[in-house]
């Protein structure tokens, strides 16, 4: 087994059990049967404790909860740090949403989350939560400053998600991100590990290229080469069509059509239809934005016909036979998105959009007000 150090364990579950069931420093400690001074001593890292301490600490949490049993059982750890890798693999190779059922399954195991592996279990749900969209920069900043893990792949893995898990709202939140992914990428270094350094530096140039998009530009390269060392195909697909969507928004319309052209006819490294409707999604908009409406539109048939639930087809639809002059076509895209889809702040977007477009085709005045809405 890797190295554990019980000492800093002992110390830290003991908090979180007394945090968890909301227990005062002086309560726990009175019922422990020692002064408040020692508990606070042990609690901050001054004062060694011992199992035998520990027990007496889990026997008490057990009086009060009947329900929480703690195991001892430190093959447990084995267990689940080898879990965490598998679900970080599932990460690096874009296979997770398969994987879903067992991280699942191991989140609702209690034998993980009462045992030695509590961090490990930790570190599963924030692989979770990230997989689902949900902010977990609170929890792996707590499992970072903990410095329970030896191995620097558990770093690099909570520093990357500590920086993917919300989008750049101002200057301030996108230099912490940057921070929290440069911290990734020095732990990975000292890993050795070709996939993660992909996955972060695919993390890092997706928040660039919501805020400074230029500067993305120094990390495709070494992205697309980690990957495809690490034979990681599906998310070197992504990374790809990631840097077509980059040259899009830098106005590199031709290098971007190549790259949509280039992964479209990859028949052989594409067989699922969410990557192809992706690329067709994002060569029908570059097609849309230099006026090519009827290329544009054919690419968003191809992607609709192929599931896509990207909302932006629509907008390709709608202003795209606007412009070829067929009105009736146009207002039917914008009912059929209306039908799709349901209210949440890009699809508002678009309705706002298309509620001008529509004053538009019928021929009135268009307020100012929903113009600076849009």
């Amino acid at each position: 087994m890797k190295k554990f150090n019980k000492v800093l364990f002992y110390r830290l579950y003991i908090i979180h059990l007394r945090q968890y069931y909301e227990i005062s420093q002086q309560d726990l400690a009175k019922n422990l049967e020692i002064n408040n001074s020692s508990l606070s001593k042990i609690e901050a890292g001054k004062q060694e404790t011992d199992e035998k301490f520990f027990k007496k600490v889990i026997e008490y949490f057990e009086t009060i909860d009947s329900n929480f049993h703690f195991s001892f059982d430190l093959s447990l750890i084995e267990d689940a740090d080898a879990f965490v890798f598998k679900c970080l693999q599932a990460l690096i190779f874009v296979t997770y949403e398969s994987y879903m059922y067992k991280i699942k399954d191991f989140l609702n195991c209690s034998k993980y989350k009462d045992s030695f592996a509590f961090f490990h279990y930790l570190v599963v749900q924030n692989i979770y939560d990230s997989i689902n969209g949900e902010d977990c920069i609170k929890s792996t900043q707590y499992l970072i400053d903990s410095n329970f893990f030896v191995d620097p792949r558990y770093y690099a893995l909570l520093y990357d998600l500590n920086g993917a898990s919300v989008s750049p709202k101002n200057n301030q939140v996108f230099m912490r991100q940057i921070q929290s992914f440069q911290k990734a990428l020095g732990f990975c270094h000292g890993a050795n590990c070709d996939g993660l350094r992909g996955l972060i530096l695919y993390h890092l140039i997706l928040i660039y290229k919501q805020y400074k998009c230029l500067d993305a530009f120094q990390y495709l390269e070494e992205c697309e080469h980690s990957l495809e060392k690490a034979g990681a195909y599906r998310r070197l697909l992504y990374a790809k069509l990631n840097k077509g969507n980059i040259y899009i928004k830098l106005g590199l319309y031709p290098l971007a059509q190549e790259i949509y052209r280039n992964l479209e006819h990859s028949q052989s490294q594409i067989d699922e239809k969410e990557i192809i409707s992706r690329i067709c999604a994002s060569s029908s908009w570059c097609f849309l934005i230099q006026g090519k409406y009827e290329e544009a539109i054919e690419k968003a048939r191809k992607a609709e016909r192929l599931g896509s639930r990207f909302p932006d087809i629509y907008i390709t639809f709608a202003v795209g036979y606007y412009k070829l002059g067929d009105l009736q076509s146009a207002r039917q895209s914008i009912t059929r998105f209306r039908n799709a889809f349901s209210s949440e702040p890009r699809v508002n977007f678009i309705n706002s959009f298309f509620t001008i477009l529509e004053r538009i085709m019928d021929d009135k005045n268009v307020p100012d007000y929903l113009i600076e809405r849009l």
